[in-house]
């Protein structure tokens, strides 16, 4: 038999009661990092045995645990924290039991995600779950642009580290007054919810090192939204004057490349 057990994301204290007895009742608990499940189970008093399971081992160490459950054993699967299997190894240990007639069953508790959302104070009606954008420049606003046109509330996670590029490339995609919620540390000391546009959540990290993991929350779209070029909008206006466009038809352009009303083209390029 095998358990996916949630486990806190921050507050130890938010662990279930049948999650304690499941763990205290099985008898191999397999996790991420062993490191943070047993302070974990420390807290409980809680001795079992180990195993780690992670991303690169699980096809491996997979077939250990089919094995042990063969053999009579009672699993536990946790992630370091949250769910296992949402953003962390467990879909590949879940399919492998199934596909061997095991049975599996989950105990559901604390997620990162849906914590973020009801938090963000958006649109909680439809959502869709993205997870980790890719880490490189190239590959997240390709990505990015995939979603453009996604009507419903879109949930990503987020390193602290990237959190500013990240927002700096939504801007880019999806406009500058696109509401967003980046949240930070969700149930530990420090939680946090950053709320405005993701114009204004980039500037708010601008030259900044934040710590903890993030959870972003963007607002779905009406449709798909021209991306903002990358020249200034004083730049652009002037290329186009240059170019023999007319004043009143310059500033149309450009307040339909930027995402932003005639009225803020004027006062930008300050026209006499």
């Amino acid at each position: 038999m095998l358990y996916l057990v949630a486990t806190p994301i921050g507050n130890l204290k938010d662990i279930s009661h049948r999650a304690l007895e499941v763990l205290g009742e099985c008898d191999i608990v397999a996790c991420e990092d062993t490191r943070r499940t047993i302070k974990l189970l420390n807290a409980y008093n809680i001795k079992k045995k180990l195993i780690s399971y992670y991303r690169h081992n699980e096809r491996e160490e997979g077939e250990h645990l089919l094995q042990l459950a063969r053999e009579g054993n009672e699993i536990c699967l946790v992630s370091d924290a949250g769910c296992p299997g949402i953003s962390d190894p467990g879909e590949y240990l879940v399919k492998l039991f199934y596909e061997n007639q095991m049975d599996v069953s989950v105990i559901p508790g604390p997620n990162a995600a849906l914590s973020a959302l009801v938090l963000s104070g958006l649109n909680t009606e439809k959502f869709v779950f993205e997870g980790f954008l890719p880490s490189t420049a190239k590959r997240r606003v390709e990505r990015l642009k995939e979603m453009n046109c996604e009507e419903r509330t879109m949930i990503f996670y987020e390193a602290p580290h990237r959190i500013h590029k990240c927002l700096t490339d939504m801007t880019k995609v999806f406009g500058e007054k696109r509401k967003a919620a980046a949240v930070k540390e969700i149930t530990k000391v420090y939680e946090r919810v950053f709320r405005g546009t993701v114009k204004e959540l980039a500037i708010e990290f601008e030259g900044k090192e934040p710590k903890g993991e993030f959870v972003i929350i963007v607002e779905g779209g009406d449709g798909p939204v021209q991306e903002i070029p990358e020249k200034s909008i004083e730049e652009a206006y002037a290329e186009l004057i240059t170019g023999g466009t007319d004043r009143k038809e310059a500033l149309r352009i450009i307040a339909k490349q930027y995402n932003i009303s005639r009225r803020d083209v004027y006062s930008k390029i300050n026209i006499e």
